[in-house]
């Protein structure tokens, strides 16, 4: 008994990675046709957003300014992605009714979550980093990219990605999706220290930013492109660790397939 027990965990894991790897690759087949269009739009909001910041008033030009919006810009196409992405695709497949043949199956729902996330991720990644490369070159800002950018970008994805499948699971009309997230994408961005300094915000909004995932994330990216990673840098990356992984919990034990 004491064996079959310890060994238990092993199995859940090892189904979990079988799962991912199938619905995954189901995904990636369904999106080999199209990916190159995904690629190309990914990359203009958050390019346009790097232009369109550094215009307001007589032009944010200063190095500050520009750290703040080239890493607001990356971690916003992040939690689109992780957010709306998820919840848009999931209403689809509702309505489309193939997410009852998903609900059918033996699998982890978080498995076929991360499969729909990494799989769309894999290809709108460049979008992600397009910001940071656009406003480097086009305004000299001086940054360090390294392999932590990159990590930080991930999680700030992932973090959301359990709100997306709430929501996806949960509404049933996918236009009615589609303005609930893009209402919370705006809080997202507006409300915490994304495209500004936490001091620049209002006390109400300050402290509604320590439950907002976004601004741990660009707090952390803005520290790698300042090659400025301390402490406070690792207590962010730790806080959206322990948020994303709770999150996923979260979902799989209180969310039901809603296949209608």
């Amino acid at each position: 008994m004491m064996s079959h027990t310890r060994s238990e965990p092993v199995h859940n894991m090892t189904k979990f990675f079988v799962d991912l790897k199938f619905l995954w690759l189901e995904q990636m087949l369904e999106l080999r046709r199209t990916w190159y269009w995904f690629v190309v739009f990914s990359c203009f909001l958050p390019i346009a957003m790097v232009f369109g910041f550094t215009r307001i008033g007589s032009g944010l030009t200063d190095a500050s300014s520009l750290i703040f919006i080239i890493s607001g810009s990356a971690i916003f196409a992040a939690t689109n992605e992780g957010l709306y992405m998820l919840a848009v695709r999931i209403g689809t497949m509702k309505k489309e009714g193939t997410l009852i043949y998903y609900a059918s199956l033996p699998i982890s729902k978080t498995a076929f979550m991360v499969a729909i996330l990494l799989s769309r991720l894999i290809i709108t990644f460049p979008g992600m980093i397009a910001p940071l490369m656009f406003g480097a070159w086009l305004y000299g800002v001086d940054i360090t990219l390294n392999a932590w950018g990159l990590i930080v970008i991930l999680l700030a994805a992932l973090a959301l990605a359990n709100v997306g499948m709430a929501l996806g699971m949960l509404i049933d009309s996918l236009e009615l999706i589609q303005i609930i997230v893009n209402i919370l994408l705006f809080i997202l961005a507006m409300a915490g220290p994304i495209f500004s300094p936490m001091s620049a915000l209002p006390l109400p909004l300050q402290i509604l930013s320590y439950a907002l995932p976004p601004s741990y994330a660009a707090a952390a990216l803005r520290s790698t492109l300042n090659g400025t990673m301390d402490s406070t840098f690792f207590a962010n990356i730790l806080v959206l660790v322990v948020m994303t992984i709770g999150g996923f919990i979260l979902s799989a034990r209180t969310l039901r397939w809603r296949a209608g």
